[in-house]
């Protein structure tokens, strides 16, 4: 989290926009607002916030040079990289100065105070890190490429060039040469040896594996139909979806899943057959009755 200060003469709208726009998120945070004019009630605004990581500071302009280290051990005891004024009036000290390395940023409106602070403190994280030159041996030739470098003021470190190439060894090792099968060539008992994975055939790996899984439960979904379309309706549709759930819970792995739903599917043909078989009972001494 990138932590700012705003020093502010005035009414303070730029500061109190990006006190509100940035502290709520966890980049860019405001820690100290220090003001200078009494006449101003950004301190009052700001202290209605509730941040208890924000210091607010009212400094007069004839207690302003007596209070400056304050400022500036403020500063870096908040690790501080942006002190940003909002038409601040006062003096900088150099105290205050150094105690952010001059990283000041003078806004120009409410509107724009916030990609103003963006943007400087993009820049202060693309300042380059000064990296100690390597000297150059006196003994390597100029070449095109380190007069470039010299010309542009510019790092040139060339590049490492083995002196000796590698061994070529005169035999090759029977044991360690690896196997290669054209499309002319049969394959070896090596490359038929079991467990062998690199040269494994994949489809006889993959039938192996079927065969070893379980068999997929019995669907129930013919059963299912014809209790509904002959015995009762409202269980047989029950009946029709468990039996297919059995399919698509066997292909993504869930056996278990399967099997419940084929039991399921069972237990609600059952029940509409039997309902359907105590309807067809009843109904009928009734229809003779009448």
């Amino acid at each position: 989290m990138k932590k700012i200060a705003i020093f502010v003469s005035g009414a303070g709208e730029s500061a109190e926009r990006i006190v509100k726009l940035f502290n709520e998120g966890n980049r860019v945070k405001t820690v100290l607002v220090v003001a200078n004019d009494s006449g101003a009630d950004i301190i009052e605004k700001l202290k209605a916030l509730n941040d208890e990581d924000l210091t607010l500071i009212y400094i007069p302009d004839g207690e302003w040079q007596e209070k400056s280290t304050d400022v500036a051990n403020l500063i870096k005891d908040k690790d501080v990289r942006l002190i940003v004024l909002d038409n601040f009036t006062g003096v900088l000290t150099d105290e205050i100065m150094e105690a952010t390395e001059g990283e000041i940023l003078r806004v120009s409106s409410p509107e724009q105070a916030p990609r103003e602070v963006v943007a400087a403190l993009e820049a202060d994280l693309r300042k380059p890190v000064e990296e100690p030159i390597e000297e150059k041996p006196e003994d390597l030739d100029p070449t095109p490429e380190s007069e470039w470098a010299d010309a542009l003021k510019i790092q040139f470190t060339p590049p490492k060039v083995p002196t000796t190439p590698p061994e070529v060894p005169d035999e090759i090792d029977p044991e360690r040469e690896e196997l290669v099968i054209g499309k002319d060539q049969q394959p070896t008992e090596e490359y038929n040896r079991p467990g062998n994975y690199r040269y494994e055939d994949r489809r006889e790996f993959r039938q192996e594996r079927e065969e070893k899984r379980e068999p997929m439960p019995s669907t129930w979904l013919i059963w299912s139909i014809l209790v509904t379309i002959f015995c009762c309706f409202i269980p047989g549709i029950i009946a029709i979806i468990f039996s297919s759930q059995v399919t698509s819970k066997y292909y993504m792995g869930d056996i278990e899943g399967a099997k419940r739903a084929s039991y399921n599917a069972e237990i609600w043909i059952i029940v509409s057959f039997v309902l359907g078989v105590l309807t067809a009972t009843l109904y009928l001494p009734f229809l003779l009755i009448s």
